[in-house]
């Protein structure tokens, strides 16, 4: 793939992982059970021992609440398996609510938004594909260590979505997702 560099790009500081409680606290709390945790013991009286634990935040993620401070469940599994605490866990799927402890990965900040879904705003249904007016043709960009790569222009959409496949994959090895 003939992609040149045109820019480089700052990211925000990706915090540090959030710290739980121990291992051996959230073993007591919990079981783990098909990408879901649930209670051992009752919790306030709003809890019951067995029930599943958390709920979905707005932005699609498991939530539960320990001691008045809210953890993400998909942390909460990660660590349950023995796990170090990461800054950044992946969703290999891209499902925030399948927290199944095959379908999480330690990520890097850029590593997880190479397995982001296709943009709601997206008008060429194709990830990494607009349409330049200045030169009215179709031009690709793909994201990669801090740095956008971009394809030359094509007249098809299709074609320049195949330029745009060819240089992720390229670039972003296992993370890669197309839509």
């Amino acid at each position: 793939m003939d992609a040149r560099i045109v820019a480089t790009i700052l990211h925000p500081a990706v915090p540090a992982a959030t710290e739980l409680p121990s291992t051996e606290k959230l073993h007591q709390f919990f079981e783990y059970r098909d990408g879901a945790i649930y209670w051992k013991i009752m919790r306030s009286g709003m809890a019951k021992a067995g029930s599943q634990a958390g709920c979905v935040n707005g932005r699609g993620y498991f939530v539960v609440g320990i001691n008045l401070k809210k953890y993400f469940v998909h942390r909460i599994i990660w660590a349950m398996h023995g796990n170090e605490p990461v800054a950044m866990l992946d969703h290999i799927n891209g499902d925030t609510a399948d927290n199944r402890i095959e379908n999480l990965r330690a990520a890097t900040y850029e590593s997880n938004n190479c397995n982001a879904r296709l943009s709601k705003r997206n008008t060429s249904g194709y990830k990494g594909v607009s349409w330049n007016s200045a030169v009215k043709k179709w031009m690709g960009t793909v994201q990669h260590e801090h740095k956008i790569y971009k394809t030359p222009a094509f007249d098809c959409r299709h074609k320049c979505a195949e330029a745009v496949k060819a240089l992720r994959c390229e670039l972003h090895g296992e993370f890669t997702r197309h839509a």
